[in-house]
């Protein structure tokens, strides 16, 4: 399985992801324009992140194979239940690059350019949804609404590492969105 994930975070978003619960997939639905993309995304897992009690956010993958592929055409849905400024995403995004050694210095640089235009600020109720295409591009939905794309196939797999990487900070959640766990566990 790899490497456990430990530490805070600093003060990025992440830092505030101490503990996390995993459910079942349920209720999640993919943005209505990647309903209709064939071959069927089927729900994989989900999980809940949790800081002191907080809910912070709901994350669901989908995939078309199950069990997931780093490689594979794949969707990660974010509902925020909090309200955070798009530059703590990219800041916080960047160090677990940086952490995890995903991609050179330059792509990380590259990457955090082409998402700067992307990603709005979020509020409580928000959705944020990455499409990663099959050794393809990577878009970006807010609700059902396309924000862009970023083209290098090496950044689809880099970005859902953040969650899905044997690395990763917070394992509880890794487990729960490739549907390893299905109960949840509260933390401090």
């Amino acid at each position: 399985m790899g490497g456990v994930c430990r530490s805070r975070f600093g003060a990025g978003l992440l830092a505030l992801l101490l503990t996390a619960g995993a459910a079942a997939a349920g209720g999640a639905e993919l943005p209505a324009p990647l309903r209709e993309v064939k071959p069927d995304l089927m729900p994989v897992g989900s999980a809940t992140l949790h800081w002191f009690g907080l809910h912070v956010y709901d994350v669901a993958l989908f995939a078309r194979e199950a069990p997931f592929t780093t490689n594979s055409t794949a969707v990660l849905s974010i509902r925020y239940n909090i309200s955070i400024k798009h530059r703590r995403l990219l800041d916080t995004t960047l160090k677990e690059w940086r952490r995890m050694g995903k991609g050179t210095n330059v792509q990380q640089a590259q990457w955090i350019k082409q998402l700067e235009p992307l990603w709005p600020d979020l509020k409580s109720g928000d959705n944020l949804t990455a499409f990663m295409r099959q050794d393809g591009p990577t878009q970006f939905y807010f609700g059902d609404r396309l924000l862009g794309e970023v083209p290098d196939p090496a950044f689809g797999p880099a970005f859902f590492a953040i969650w899905l990487d044997a690395n990763c900070r917070y394992p509880e959640v890794r487990e729960g969105l490739l549907g390893i766990k299905t109960n949840t566990r509260k933390g401090q």
